[in-house]
């Protein structure tokens, strides 16, 4: 009875269960209703609503697509930086990096800002915190205001205005620069800009192949350019020497401008290869002219020779220019050389009675200048550069190129020196070179500053305005020096059986051995072991230098070589210096070789011995060679070398 009470309870709280979750479902399902109701309700309403979000949905996918199958594999774009300079070229390549990502316009100001720097991200921050702009296309027209061209600039002025002044090349980037500015030129236009800017010679014959466009126009042009460079380095004209014209008066004339006459054709120019110096040398015959050279031979023809400077990309290497003086009677079409030149008189030192020679003062030291139309520069000796003290610009140097190949260079500048010539001030500026026969050099590169000039040559005077004075100079009369044929002179020096032989030799100038410095003086005087003279033969050794020579071999007797009287005496004072130390004895030997002497760098000789013909017959010991990158190896942070133990490596060995 009791167990049948209990069951009966347990169905009777299931049955509630499951009312109660009818109930709960009864309620959802009515939510339910009222949700579908209110979304039927809706699409009544709006009826296309679904299509449209169904067809951008689409289009969405298509586009993300489409964007994936055209883009590269691999293809990544570093944004530009920008520090202030074309700011329309760096708009232009950001806009391009945002056009290739996609990138949303909230982020392209934040994007632009994080790769700005220097000047440009001073601005920016300035900006912002003003408020001057606030998206992308504020801020691009904020950029080009703050940092493009001025409201005033006008491009098409400035291409109207454009020149050539150095290559096509160039001359193209500077009119492309100014053309990209401005918008809608047609391409005639953009033409006929682009050929009115070149110059004469490149110009006229363009204008003659009618270039359809400005690409054609661009190649011609560069093909016109190469063509005109190598007809002007082949011409290479004589410079015109008129730019001053001597009287032999008082009056100044006037270069004549009458065109009744023909224009007379430049000077003749030849060249001498080294390959036709190679020739004429074994046929014994003269550089200059087709006769057989001997000592003392002299051109028929004389020739002029002239010094050009070196141009850097110059193509013609060891040739030797001259002109012939019997055309030189023809006055040649003026013409302009092409770099600084100097004419030889400068250089050489060779007196001319008729050149302009003034005294003159630099600072506290009296000098000889010359007054040459035919430098373009104004020299200046070294020795007077010390001597007054001047400063020195080594970064501004000259090369110089003599008519044989030689290259001569400066040594610098010094700007605007104090030079008082016969009481009158100037400041010109001077390139440093070794002169002879004067101390400076004033050239066009002076007289252009002078103004009109009256120039006598005759009475070496010259006036001109300066400062709104008139200056009269008056330059020095030098006496003429004749020279001699060495045949001539015995010619016409031998009488009653008398003879005269004169010979000129350059002495140079040594330098004193004199020790002057008190420091230097106490250090000889500490290490004399080491500074003095041998005076004997070096120490016994392990090993005693020894000569071997092939079996059979006779003595080596070589017969000495002819010296000059001059030379003969310096080999007899170097044999006395070295049997005074003990290096060498008298001999009775029959082996013998001839000696030679070489000039020193300091201007002293040196004695060496030819042992050529005794190396022949010697049986030759085998030593391994030094490398030398390891020699080098061990001057590694070296910085000071002496040259004792250069002198230690001669006569240590028996």
């Amino acid at each position: 009875m009791a167990e049948h009470i209990r069951t009966k309870q347990q169905q009777q709280d299931m049955l509630l269960q499951h009312d109660q979750a009818i109930h709960n479902m009864s309620e959802q399902m009515q939510q339910i209703h009222e949700m579908l109701r209110t979304v039927l309700a809706n699409q009544a309403q709006h009826p296309n609503r679904e299509h449209q979000e169904r067809q951008e949905i689409d289009r969405e996918v298509e586009n993300d697509g489409e964007q994936r199958r055209h883009t590269p594999r691999g293809v990544k774009l570093d944004f530009p930086h920008f520090r202030g300079e074309d700011p329309a070229g760096w708009v232009f390549k950001v806009h391009h990096y945002f056009s290739f990502y996609q990138t949303p316009n909230a982020q392209k100001l934040l994007m632009a800002s994080y790769h700005m720097e220097g000047e440009a991200l001073t601005w920016y921050q300035d900006a912002i915190d003003t408020g001057q702009f606030t998206d992308w296309p504020t801020f691009t027209e904020a950029l080009q205001l703050r940092f493009g061209s001025t409201a005033y600039d006008d491009p098409m002025e400035s291409l109207t205005r454009l020149k050539q002044h150095s290559t096509v090349a160039v001359y193209k980037a500077q009119f492309e620069s100014l053309s990209n500015r401005l918008k809608g030129l047609s391409d005639n236009h953009k033409l006929s800009c682009f050929l009115s800017g070149l110059k004469d010679d490149i110009r006229l014959p363009l204008r003659l192949l009618k270039p359809a466009n400005l690409n054609i126009a661009f190649s011609l042009a560069k093909i016109q350019e190469e063509f005109w460079v190598s007809t002007r380095r082949n011409a290479k004209p004589w410079a015109d020497r008129n730019s001053y014209q001597s009287t032999t008066g008082n009056q100044w004339s006037a270069p004549n401008t009458s065109t009744t006459q023909p224009p007379k054709s430049p000077n003749p120019m030849r060249r001498v290869l080294p390959s036709h110096m190679d020739d004429k040398r074994k046929r014994g015959l003269c550089f200059h002219c087709d006769e057989k050279w001997h000592l003392g031979h002299v051109c028929k023809s004389p020739k002029i020779y002239f010094l050009q400077a070196a141009d850097q990309n110059t193509e013609d290497k060891g040739e030797e220019v001259f002109y012939d003086s019997t055309d030189m009677t023809e006055t040649a079409p003026p013409t302009t050389l092409e770099g600084p030149t100097i004419t030889l008189n400068a250089l050489t030192g060779t007196p001319c009675p008729k050149t302009m020679r003034l005294h003159g003062h630099i600072g506290n030291a009296s000098v000889l200048i010359l007054v040459d139309t035919g430098s373009t520069h104004n020299f200046l000796d070294p020795s007077i550069v010390t001597k007054a003290n001047l400063p020195i610009n080594s970064q501004s140097k000259l090369q110089v190129q003599v008519a044989n190949g030689a290259v001569v260079e400066t040594l610098g500048s010094c700007d605007e020196i104090d030079t008082r010539i016969q009481g009158v001030c100037f400041k010109p500026s001077y390139f440093v070179l070794p002169l002879a026969g004067c101390d400076g050099v004033l050239g066009i590169q002076w007289l252009a500053s002078l103004g009109s000039i009256n120039w006598n040559f005759s009475a070496l005077q010259m006036q001109f305005q300066w400062e709104g004075k008139s200056v009269w100079f008056k330059g020095l009369q030098l006496q003429q020096t004749s020279f001699l044929d060495c045949h001539k002179m015995f010619l016409n020096s031998c009488y009653h059986g008398k003879g005269l032989i004169l010979q000129l030799q350059a002495t140079p100038t040594l330098l004193s051995n004199e020790v002057n410095h008190p420091e230097l003086k106490q250090v000889l005087s500490e290490f004399t072991q080491v500074f003095k003279e041998p005076t004997g033969l070096p120490p016994m050794r392990s090993h005693d230098h020894r000569i071997i020579l092939k079996e059979g071999t006779s003595p080596i007797s070589t017969r000495p070589y002819r010296y000059p009287f001059y030379q003969k005496s310096e080999i007899e004072k170097i044999v006395a210096e070295l049997l005074k130390t003990g290096v060498i004895r008298p001999s009775s030997s029959p082996f013998s070789s001839p000696v030679l002497l070489v000039r020193k760098a300091d201007g002293s000789w040196r004695l060496c011995v030819d042992y050529r013909a005794l190396n022949q017959e010697m049986v030759k010991d085998k030593f391994s060679i030094p490398v030398i990158d390891e020699l080098l190896d061990e001057l590694h942070r070296a910085a000071v070398f002496l040259k004792l133990d250069l002198r230690s490596g001669y006569h240590q060995i028996r």
